[in-house]
């Protein structure tokens, strides 16, 4: 369940389109990616961006077939308006939009809301007035399920834009219509970035971003932390009176080694405070499901001869590093290796879909001793392989409790959980 747009036309060719979109994403603004089949500019978070992908008509000179598409929710109708001008300002021919809103054709941008986009949110209020009371467990709304899945609370609802009991939901309608919560709700609420557009953008990235690490542990800590402090000052500019996560502004600037600068002003006051990343998080490789600190910073590591593994490294160069690789069984179900066997504690358990085997050995890597655990995991034809590398043989406890919740999960529960979420 989606509001959004899509789009045909023809275009003079790729680098005149690349050459248009860069003026206006600087003008606005805006980010801007490009391949040999198309582009992106990234407007705002929570999938605000517009696609473009382009193919020959006939000859390479031209013209080019274009389409694309922009999904509106749950960023908001401020991000469909400026997707349809974005459309006004590209040099796109013969352009052909299909916008179920209607906004493309009547510029109403008050009706756009009131007919599309406030019933989409009562619709998501009626879900959570319906499991209100029941203790439900893992209930997200609007979540990307290609990320980790945050701790789970019962009885409360996780979302890009933060936790939620889910009476609070409901309550923010009943107090002050369906207007209060889209305020809070929806990251582009209004027509233009205002200051509660520059707050809740803040908010986003407290919940769901922010490792809450210093800036100089890495260049992704530093632009995360920045950007938040950056969006919080300028909210306070355009209007002094707007609730702001003052709290955690302040936790912000220590990490930033920042000078605070907000003036005094009102603090935002809900049920939780941001942060889905201070408490574990659960990443998924596969069916593999592998629970961690949320401060840990998560990359692809590449391989000088090919392929690579799942990286997850923690706040100090003394933390466990974790890695992950899967493989896949040509045929049948996948089985154990011997590469384990002489491994110091080796210990074996079954899983509820599969089963795990672990141990542990001293390594040397340049001149210092290391403990490495090493972790095998069958899931079905799937076979993990996990390793930990401890600076202590003090962390090898810690490490065996996160081997220890481990789990796997079956396509039949992958598919359950993008259905009811």
């Amino acid at each position: 369940m989606s509001i959004g747009l899509t789009f045909t036309g023809k275009i003079d060719g790729p680098q005149a389109l690349l050459e248009a979109a860069r003026v206006l994403v600087d003008q606005r603004n805006y980010r801007l990616g490009a391949g040999e089949s198309g582009l992106r500019i990234g407007m705002c978070p929570l999938g605000g961006e517009v696609d473009i992908l382009w193919r020959p008509e006939g000859e390479a000179a031209g013209p080019w077939l274009g389409r694309g598409e922009c999904i509106s929710t749950p960023a908001g109708a401020g991000l469909h308006r400026a997707a349809v001008e974005l459309l006004d300002s590209l040099p796109i021919h013969a352009l052909e939009v299909q916008d179920e809103t209607g906004f493309y054709r009547h510029r109403d941008y008050q009706r756009m809301k009131q007919e599309h986009f406030y019933p989409w949110l009562r619709t998501l209020v009626d879900v959570c007035r319906r499991e209100s009371g029941k203790g439900c467990s893992g209930f997200q709304l609007c979540w990307d399920l290609e990320q980790y899945a945050p701790v789970d609370i019962p009885d409360t609802v996780i979302t890009p834009m933060g936790r939620f009991h889910l009476s609070e939901l409901t309550g923010m309608v009943e107090r002050g219509g369906i207007e209060a919560l889209a305020g809070r709700f929806f990251l582009w609420e209004n027509r233009t970035p205002d200051a509660r557009f520059f707050r809740n953008r803040a908010l986003n990235a407290l919940w769901e971003k922010c490792y809450f690490a210093p800036s100089a542990r890495s260049l992704e800590d530093t632009a995360i932390n920045g950007s938040i402090l950056d969006d919080l000052e300028r909210a306070a500019k355009l209007d002094p009176t707007l609730p702001l996560p003052r709290t955690s502004y302040l936790e912000v600037c220590a990490l930033a080694e920042r000078e605070p600068v907000l003036p005094d002003g009102p603090e935002l006051r809900e049920d939780f405070a941001p942060g889905y990343r201070k408490d574990p998080v659960t990443h998924a490789v596969g069916a593999l499901r592998l629970t961690l600190p949320g401060i840990y910073r998560y990359e692809w590591e590449q391989w000088e001869h090919g392929g690579g593994a799942h990286l997850w490294c923690g706040p100090t160069a003394e933390s466990p590093v974790w890695r992950v690789n899967a493989y896949r069984a040509r045929e049948g179900g996948a089985a154990f290796t011997s590469n384990l066997d002489a491994l110091h504690g080796v210990e074996q358990r079954q899983l509820k879909t599969g089963a795990l085997r672990w141990g542990w050995r001293e390594i040397q890597e340049e001149g210092e001793r290391l403990y490495q655990v090493e972790c095998e995991v069958i899931a079905g034809a799937a076979l993990y392989f996990l390793t930990a590398t401890c600076a202590s043989s003090g962390d090898l406890g810690q490490v065996a409790q996160t081997i220890g919740q481990i789990s796997v999960v079956n396509n039949t529960a992958k598919k359950e959980t993008i259905h009811t979420s």
